[in-house]
């Protein structure tokens, strides 16, 4: 083992013992290399399995089925969805720790997790851009980070593409999703987004980054102001995806 990871080992173990890695999940203290999270805890993860929405990629009936209900009764503009765990316990507390609780380390291991469940997948489809579903400035402010972002950053530091942070922006503040009937939170939706005037070049494959997916429709807005900018391609990948309809 050469001196630098040598040292860097060291600074590591010393690190461990005086912040004791937490599980990403319940929080208890795990022995350092269980990559950051508890053997209880992975036992209880839902991952998406087959059969799944050709588009979106969320669980379906049977596999009979191409797509999910929403997606058989809503235009799509992305190509498909790479979503890896089921919207329930103990993955959307994890979540909602990260959003809302402070808890941008968590941030780490989603990234991680997305990476090895799909990144070869990415690299086999071309992608050359990883870009966040951006929150509004103010909430920015309020938060102090985009988790989206968070997740992205570190999904790209494990498969080599490229996280672009000047693409897409915010430029309107909308009421909360989860008040809203799925028309109403496509309509809230428009025009919510827009290319960053700082965007000094556009990808031609993006895939998008977000926390959660739940009817596609913040999903769908970005898609539509990428494609429009001239991105040609663009697919979807979230931590997890709401379980129904």
């Amino acid at each position: 083992m050469k001196e630098k990871q040598i040292r860097t080992y060291g600074i590591k173990n010393i690190m461990d013992i005086i912040f004791p890695p937490r599980c990403v999940m319940c929080d208890k203290v795990i022995p350092p290399g269980r990559n950051l999270i508890c053997a209880e805890c992975e036992g209880e993860l839902k991952y998406v399995s087959e059969p799944r929405c050709f588009r979106c990629g969320k669980e379906i009936a049977s596999e009979e089925d191409e797509y999910c209900p929403d997606c058989e009764k809503r235009s799509r503009s992305f190509i498909r969805g790479f979503p890896v765990f089921n919207y329930v316990p103990p993955v959307s507390d994890s979540l909602m720790a990260l959003k809302y609780r402070g808890r941008q380390e968590y941030a780490v291991y989603f990234g991680r997790v997305i990476a090895e469940q799909y990144g070869e997948e990415f690299r086999r489809l071309g992608i050359d851009a990883l870009v966040s579903v951006p929150i509004y400035k103010k909430k920015y402010v309020t938060r102090g980070y985009n988790q989206a972002a968070l997740i992205a950053m570190e999904l790209g530091k494990c498969t080599g593409i490229h996280f672009y942070d000047k693409l897409l922006v915010r430029v309107e503040e909308t009421p909360p999703q989860k008040e809203l009937s799925d028309e109403e939170r496509e309509k809230n939706m428009e025009g919510a987004f827009a290319i960053d005037k700082k965007a000094d070049d556009i990808p031609k494959a993006v895939m998008l980054v977000d926390d959660i997916y739940t009817t596609g429709a913040t999903v769908e807005a970005c898609t539509r102001v990428l494609l429009k900018a001239g991105v040609e391609r663009v697919y979807y990948t979230s931590v997890a995806i709401g379980v129904g309809s």
